[in-house]
């Protein structure tokens, strides 16, 4: 059935008008429901959906593709990058063009169309971390920035900038400080093999399984959520089923990402669990919706906005300077202990 501007309005109870100006560029929508529109246009595949919006008008420097996945799981922790990429962005005369892909077109590289236009100076990618995309998007040459990275990063050493998050020290602590408490049985919830998966994601994971060999533990892999990618966990009843599968519930599940982890809590609490009482469960990124969840969840804090102002930086340095080497940075994270863990 062919998708209208109505259907998404009614998705996202909002007017008519508004998703109207939101997907054809008119005035007096903000930024994040503009975002917003735009993904869920994609989403349900609306016929003229605007998988990017380019504001670029005579006399600016161009502007820069933000590209990301059409993924509302991340969206709490992307809106915050970009609103540092915007700020770093605007004040040096470029506009910021914002490119959403699903999982199609990420398996069939099929970029947005805008990625051909001159006026497009460079790329900056979020939660694009597939190594087939990443080489993809190099024929391009355009100057390239990415927030967080491929897992075998390696190979694109010096072929394009990465700013990232320190993934290990906070995580470390956090096993450390829940083994002092009496936890002796660790599970990790987050996908790690899938073609997409980032760098953070498997440090996270080796880092705790370090952790645990470090102290005589070693992870229980019967109660591990380690091939379910994001539909998985979008699937309640398939959790449900997963967790009622296992022999029983660990001391502690160690989530990947906060999103990740709310889902879980709430199929645990479905079943009639108590968190933290039968069940820590702690996150990473801390998004918003991680300190209203009942119980808080512990997390680690990155520095959002700063990811996004350093991306940017350093792809308006090399649009001036080409030859300038690669980027290669990481920001400090912060341990937040709250409710979900003991």
């Amino acid at each position: 059935m062919k998708c209208t501007i109505k259907n998404i309005a009614a998705e996202l109870n909002l007017s008519r008008n508004t998703v109207s100006k939101a997907l054809n560029g008119g005035h007096g929508v903000s930024d994040s429901t503009r975002r917003l529109v735009q993904e869920k246009a994609k989403e349900m595949n609306y016929l003229h959906s605007i998988t990017e919006y380019n504001n670029a008008s005579p006399g600016t420097q161009g502007s820069i593709l933000f590209l990301t996945r059409a993924s509302a799981n991340y969206s709490e922790f992307w809106t915050k990058v970009l609103k540092g990429i915007e700020s770093v962005l605007s004040p040096a005369g470029y506009q910021l063009t914002l490119g959403i892909m699903n999982e199609n077109d990420l398996k069939n590289l099929q970029f947005p169309q805008i990625l051909n236009d001159p006026l497009v100076k460079g790329i900056i990618l979020v939660e694009i971390c597939d190594v087939k995309v990443c080489n993809a998007l190099l024929s391009y040459r355009l100057p390239m920035a990415t927030v967080d990275m491929p897992r075998d990063y390696e190979q694109f050493m010096g072929k394009f900038d990465f700013i990232t998050m320190e993934n290990r020290i906070n995580m470390k602590l956090l096993v450390k400080q829940l083994i002092d408490k009496g936890a002796r049985k660790f599970a990790f919830a987050g996908d790690i093999y899938s073609s997409n998966v980032g760098r953070g994601f498997q440090e996270r994971y080796d880092t705790l399984c370090e952790t645990l060999l470090e102290n005589g533990l070693k992870l229980d892999e019967k109660c591990s959520l380690l091939y379910e990618t994001d539909t998985l966990f979008l699937d309640f009843s398939y959790l449900i089923d997963r967790i009622k599968g296992m022999p029983s519930l660990p001391d502690v599940f160690i989530c990947g990402n906060d999103w990740t982890g709310i889902q879980l809590m709430h199929a645990i609490q479905f079943l009639g669990y108590r968190v933290p009482r039968d069940v820590s469960i702690t996150g990473f990124d801390n998004i918003p919706e991680s300190a209203k969840v009942q119980p808080p969840l512990t997390t680690i804090d990155t520095p959002k906005e700063q990811l996004g102002i350093a991306a940017a930086n350093c792809l308006l340095e090399r649009i001036r300077n080409p030859q300038t080497p690669c980027v290669y940075s990481q920001y400090t994270t912060s341990l937040i202990l709250r409710a979900s863990s003991r």
